[in-house]
């Protein structure tokens, strides 16, 4: 850099001088007073602002009702889907629960063979929670 260069800086804005506001719609008519005399009605330029600002208005209106009727169906399928998920998580837990219980029933039966009636009890329990789990799995589809 030589002696007589100064280094580059960035300008120095006023906060009151930045101002940025969104460009949504027309902004035009942002600051225009809003109470209008009859006169400023009878215009022709004024009643045809108007009545585009109503036609847009009507027109998105009727765009909006649309998407709202799009929302509330895909809304529905969504909580039925929900729904059949819980179901199918419950049907599958009960499925995994009565296998794991009645296979864990029919593997103590050996362990207990020697007192008669508890062996026999041991079994036909593990064989009902068994069965009962392919019942459900079955009726789930």
């Amino acid at each position: 850099m030589a002696e007589n260069e100064t280094p580059d800086q960035e300008p120095e804005f006023a906060s009151d001088t930045l101002h940025l506001t969104p460009s949504k719609g027309r902004r035009a008519f942002v600051n225009v007073r809003r109470e209008l005399s009859d006169e400023e009605l009878s215009s022709p330029a004024l009643q045809r602002v108007l009545i585009d600002d109503i036609e847009r208005l009507e027109k998105e209106k009727f765009e909006l009702t649309e998407y709202m009727e799009k929302y509330h169906e895909a809304d529905k399928k969504a909580a039925v889907l929900e729904e059949k998920v819980k179901k199918s998580l419950s049907q599958d837990l009960i499925f995994g629960v009565s296998l794991t219980l009645g296979a864990a029933a029919l593997g103590y039966a050996p362990a207990v063979w020697s007192a008669q009636p508890t062996g026999w009890i041991t079994i036909c329990f593990g064989l009902i929670l068994i069965g009962g789990g392919i019942a459900s799995r079955v009726v789930k589809q």
